[in-house]
């Protein structure tokens, strides 16, 4: 599988009636994006918004953040099982727009559970050194949800799903992502006929057999492989299909650990996978699975078939990343525990939960996670000053907080600030 990735570097955003490229400068219709995200009618409105580096601005009620990508040449579509069908991605050519992201944003719907929901981005002060993309250009989608349902409808409005709500909410969210990805593949579409400045080609050839085979263990939360949740059981894909974005992030909760889309795209462990095979290692693949899993019995079954996958692969070692939460943190520490009985060495990116020192971080732990890098803790608090806009919505969840600050609040607040995706900018060091 061959993917050729073209680059166009982004340096502007200026608002016009023609969705163009031009001189480093990318022209938004933004009448034409209404138009995109109105064809859904769980949607009453959206408004459009630019938040450009450096502004005294804040981003709230963030549900994803995008890159625009469109697929040139080659099987399939960007978003597969999303957008169009669920073909088979990773291989041809795509188009991509660098300094550039799509973000989503709704306020919180009845019917949907609230813990953890708050999800903000500074674009400047200390917040924005805790997020990837205070210095990009963003388009910021606000979704504005319908209000009025039919007899039928209103029979889904009932809460049925405790982590992602009510049959209304979760057919919502799916609308807001599809949304999402619309725009920003229409945004990369018009590179079509462009050079990029840069093309990069990502293949896994053959390397020397001495090699050490490693590959990538990537738990996710309520994801959408191919616009399908996993089940219990993990799926084997080739990285070039994350670049193609066959993996969209749905979840909602800790927005500190939350991996957007975009960072799925340009997965910081995936890349540097890539650029150590053949040198130092054979990257061997990507392995995806469901990190909330209810039952001891089916973590047993999931992490079963996690280490068989991993056994036929022949893997040497492979290097692992959680969702953050809870109940994943047992699955993780259980497939490594199995690895390592195998002979297969891990490592695990990892993020701490402790309130003070003296707790460990860990929901659960074995004696043979002996290579951890630390991501962060979410609890440590950081204090963001009054800023002039707020884009998302008036408030935050937590009632007491104005979302204009000024806000002392937990790093779980942040998006993305102890992402476990290599994401982070953030480490623990032992000194």
């Amino acid at each position: 599988m061959k993917l050729e990735l073209g680059t166009f570097e982004v340096a502007d955003v200026v608002i016009s009636d023609k969705s163009e490229l031009a001189g480093g400068t990318l022209y938004v219709d933004v009448r034409k994006i209404r138009e995109l995200v109105l064809e859904d009618s769980n949607f009453s409105g959206v408004e459009v918004h630019l938040a450009r580096p450096g502004e005294s601005t804040r981003i709230v009620n963030v549900l994803d953040v995008v890159e625009p990508r469109h697929k040139i040449a080659g099987p399939g579509r960007v978003f597969p099982g999303l957008l169009g069908p669920p073909t088979m991605v990773g291989s041809g050519r795509t188009h991509r727009l660098s300094g550039v992201t799509v973000i989503e944003t709704s306020e919180s719907l009845d019917g949907e559970p609230n813990f953890w929901r708050d999800s903000m981005l500074d674009m400047s002060g200390p917040g924005a050194e805790y997020n990837l993309f205070a210095d990009k250009l963003n388009l910021v989608l606000e979704f504005e949800p319908k209000t009025e349902f039919s007899d039928e409808e209103l029979e889904r409005l009932a809460l049925t799903n405790l982590n992602r709500g009510s049959a209304w909410v979760e057919h919502y969210h799916r609308s807001v992502r599809i949304a999402g990805l619309k725009v920003a593949e229409h945004l990369a579409e018009c590179t079509r006929d462009l050079e990029p400045d840069r093309l990069d080609t990502y293949e896994l050839g053959p390397v020397d057999p001495e090699l050490p085979r490693v590959a990538y263990s990537c738990q996710v939360l309520f994801h959408l492989l191919y616009g399908e949740f996993l089940g219990s059981l993990p799926a084997l894909v080739h990285p070039n299909e994350l670049m193609d974005g066959a993996l969209v992030n749905t979840h909602n909760t800790v927005a500190s650990t939350r991996d957007a889309t975009h960072v799925l795209q340009n997965h910081p462990v995936v890349r540097e996978l890539y650029d150590l095979h053949g040198k130092e290692l054979d990257f061997v693949g990507v392995l995806v699975y469901q990190g909330q899993i209810k039952s001891q019995d089916d973590k047993e079954q999931s992490t079963d078939h996690a280490l068989t996958a991993l056994q036929m692969m022949a893997v040497d070692g492979i290097v692992m990343t959680w969702t953050g939460a809870g109940n994943p943190g047992i699955d993780v520490m259980l497939l490594c525990q199995k690895c390592e009985q195998q002979g297969i060495k891990t490592t695990i990116i990892n993020t701490e939960m402790g309130l003070t020192p003296e707790d460990t971080g860990f929901v659960h732990f074995v004696p043979e996670a002996d290579a951890i890098v630390n991501a962060g803790n979410y609890e440590e608090t950081v204090t963001l000053p009054a800023v002039e806009e707020v884009i998302g919505g008036p408030k935050l969840m937590e009632p007491d907080l104005d979302a204009a600050g000024p806000l002392e609040v937990p790093l779980r607040y942040l998006h993305g600030s102890t992402n476990v995706m290599g994401a982070s900018r953030l480490a623990g060091v032992r000194y």
